[in-house]
């Protein structure tokens, strides 16, 4: 199952979707990350904070429309796309 991480760049502010998998861990649910956010313009090492981790798409956009324009336009593009 997908996983997102919302991540704040050190440097300029902007918060930055993360994509990566669930997994089961000692009787409870870890999440990882991939390197990029989804956009690619944000590398992990980048991150000062996390907003919210381990987030189905979902709980993503849920938690991402509350927060507002501060949050990269194209990482949440990729929520709401149409296969």
């Amino acid at each position: 199952m997908k996983a997102y991480t919302l991540k704040e760049n050190k440097d300029s502010g902007e918060l930055h979707l993360f994509e990566g998998d669930m997994y089961p861990k000692d009787s409870e649910y870890k999440c990882n990350s991939k390197a990029k956010s989804i956009c690619k313009k944000m590398d992990k090492s980048d991150s000062k904070e996390n907003r919210f981790t381990c987030a189905t798409e979902q709980e993503a956009r849920e938690k991402i429309a509350k927060i507002g324009r501060k949050v990269c336009g194209t990482c949440v593009s990729h929520l709401y796309e149409s296969y």
